[in-house]
């Protein structure tokens, strides 16, 4: 009985065990298949149906919709790279941080030109126009800075944005002295779109710059593609800039429809034929007889109350060179340059021939003579006394191609620079504007009285748009009643033969009217070119 009790005791305790062990493997299993289900990943295809399950789709099913979604991406890309700008256009908003520009009344031309700058590139843009700013903000900018930054970026097109001031009003674009077809088709297509979208005055598509046709601002100078300096209106008028704040947007529109017409019927050129072309333009300058004046200041030059009025009196003095240049002409030439001054040319085979006129001793005639059988063309710097007293010679300056300069008013003997602004200002003008009204001509040389002049006065005469010239030869040929001696005069003149150099002559002189000829002669024979300055 008791062997039959223990049996059934150890069969009931089997079986507990058994019990408990299967419902320790139940429970095992329950928490790993919710820890199957909570953590399983999703494929592909459930990830883009919002876990919607599809047990249906295989592994090769996922990689095909895969591909198609790569594929898609790649036209995508593709079709991208085709709708890139048609061309780039360089913009540049003229002066900037230190430099304000012009100003006037508490406007800014720096700003002025930011805004437009701003609006162009917003309407090329919206015409699928590549764009390059030289500035966003309020930065300064060297110009060489400025033109180097479109240089590097391959732009197709290069405008500077820039506002007038002085007397006048209307707008004007300069181009490159030599500006080839499609420069000047750029420029043209501009000035006719500003003229239909309402302007004071069109004051011309202008090739050079202010000092003269030969001559070129940096910007057009020293870019690899067409550009152009737009002037819009003058800050100091107020009906340019009436319109200049009302007309925003429409100039915007037509500076922007200049350039792409232009570039509709230049820019789909054969690319071998286009940088066959640039190749051959990069880097030559414009063979010009005149003499350069490198890295001027752009004009107007601002806060000239500021600059020196330190009165210098230039003279050339003796101390020459290796090439027989006088050093003050030099030294003076890379300090001063920069205010539109010239004392010397470049380092090549020309001489420029200057003359100064202040009363008429009979002379004249004789010289106007001798140039003309020569075939030399000279600058002669007239007093507006003179003008007004020998109208008949200066006529003939004019009509035989000579250039007539401006030597002031009424040739202070303690020289323009002892003046106020204003007064200088007077000299200058007063015989500018008699000259213009009776002889229709329009000078931009001037020659200083005595040779004094001072930091300022030169930025004053460069905003009055002169380019000052003095000399790096002159001797003492003036006083009439001690007249040097022809052959000495001759032999110095001939002695002090220098490349770029500027001679200084009284035309009262009867030395300089009897030994004119034999120097021509003598410096040709030396192998000098005689040029006129520009």
């Amino acid at each position: 009985m008791k062997s039959a009790r223990r049996k059934k005791k150890l069969i009931r305790n089997v079986m507990c065990v058994t019990y408990c062990v299967l419902l320790l493997l139940l429970v095992l299993l329950f928490f790993r298949g919710m820890d199957y289900f909570v953590n399983k990943p999703l494929s592909d295809t459930e990830a883009m149906t919002n876990n919607e399950v599809k047990p249906q789709e295989t592994e090769e099913a996922s990689d095909d919709k895969v591909g198609e979604i790569e594929t898609e991406t790649e036209m995508e890309t593709e079709n991208q790279v085709e709708e890139g700008p048609r061309f780039v256009v360089g913009l540049d908003a003229g002066h900037g941080g230190k430099d304000n520009g012009s100003n006037y009344r508490k406007r800014y031309e720096k700003d002025d030109n930011l805004q437009l700058v701003k609006a162009v590139a917003a309407y090329l843009e919206g015409k699928e126009v590549g764009v390059v700013l030289t500035r966003e903000d309020d930065t300064f900018l060297s110009l060489q800075e400025r033109c180097n930054i479109v240089n590097k970026e391959e732009v197709d097109y290069f405008v500077s944005l820039h506002r007038n001031s002085g007397d006048g009003y209307g707008v004007e674009i300069w181009i490159h002295s030599q500006a080839d077809e499609e420069t000047t088709s750029l420029g043209q297509n501009i000035m006719n779109g500003l003229e239909s979208a309402g302007i004071q005055r069109n004051r011309g598509v202008r090739n050079g710059c202010m000092q003269g046709a030969n001559e070129n601002y940096l910007v057009n100078r020293n870019s690899t593609m067409p550009s152009c300096i737009i002037e819009l209106g003058f800050i100091n008028d107020e009906k340019d800039n009436e319109l200049l704040d009302k007309k925003l947007e429409a100039y915007a529109a037509a500076i922007g429809e200049g350039i792409i017409k232009t570039y509709e019927v230049y820019g789909e050129a054969v690319d071998g034929e286009a940088d066959e072309t640039t190749e051959e333009n990069d880097g030559k300058e414009p063979d010009s007889s005149a003499p350069i004046i490198s890295d001027a200041l752009s004009l107007p030059i601002a806060s000239v109350e500021t600059l020196s009025t330190e009165i210098k009196e230039w003279g050339q003095g003796t101390n020459v060179d290796g090439k027989n240049r006088p050093t003050g002409a030099v030294s003076y030439q890379d300090k001063y340059g920069q205010y539109h001054a010239l004392f010397v040319g470049e380092e090549e085979q020309k001489i420029y021939l200057t003359f100064d006129m202040g009363y008429d001793y009979g002379y004249t005639d004789s010289i106007l003579d001798t140039l003309k059988e020569k075939n030399v063309k000279a600058v002669f710097f007239v007093t507006k006394p003179y003008a007004k007293d020998e109208p008949e010679l200066v006529k003939r300056m004019i009509a035989e191609g000579h250039i007539v300069g401006n030597h002031s008013a009424t040739h202070p003997a303690a020289g323009i620079p002892s003046l106020k602004i204003e007064g200088q200002q007077k000299e200058i003008m007063d015989t500018h504007d008699y000259v213009k009204v009776n002889f229709n001509y329009e000078m931009n040389l001037f020659r200083y009285p005595a040779g004094k002049f001072s930091e300022q006065s030169l930025a004053v005469l460069a905003n009055c748009g002169y380019t000052s010239v003095f000399w790096s030869f002159a001797y003492l040929d003036y006083d009439v009643n001690n007249q040097p001696d022809q052959a000495k005069s001759l032999q110095k003149m001939i002695d002090c033969l220098h490349p770029g150099a500027v001679y200084l002559l009284h035309g009262q002189s009867e030395t300089n009217a009897a030994v004119l000829g034999d120097f021509i002669d003598a410096a040709r024979a030396r192998g000098y070119e005689l040029a006129l300055i520009q």
